[in-house]
């Protein structure tokens, strides 16, 4: 069921959204940087889910320093929260 709401909400999901998410949890982030997460949230959502460290590091090397900071604090806390 998880798997299956998080595939919906995936399917929808914007560029818009993750640059409002952003702004909610006051992390600047620049439109190159959103594209980015945008593209790993709907490419590899599921790798992420199960835990699949090479894309943290992808990330890590394509975002601005404190964008992948602050996006893999949050990472971590809905890791802990709603997969394990």
């Amino acid at each position: 069921m998880r798997d299956y709401l998080i595939s919906e909400y995936i399917k929808k999901l914007t560029i818009d959204d993750i640059k409002n998410y952003a702004k909610l949890k006051n992390i600047i982030i620049t439109e190159s940087d959103a594209i980015i997460l945008y593209d790993y949230a709907k490419k590899h959502y599921q790798e992420l889910i199960n835990g699949n460290e090479s894309i943290i590091k992808e990330l890590k090397e394509k975002l601005s320093p404190n964008t992948f900071k602050e996006a893999y604090k949050l990472y971590l806390e809905y890791k802990i929260k709603y997969i394990k």
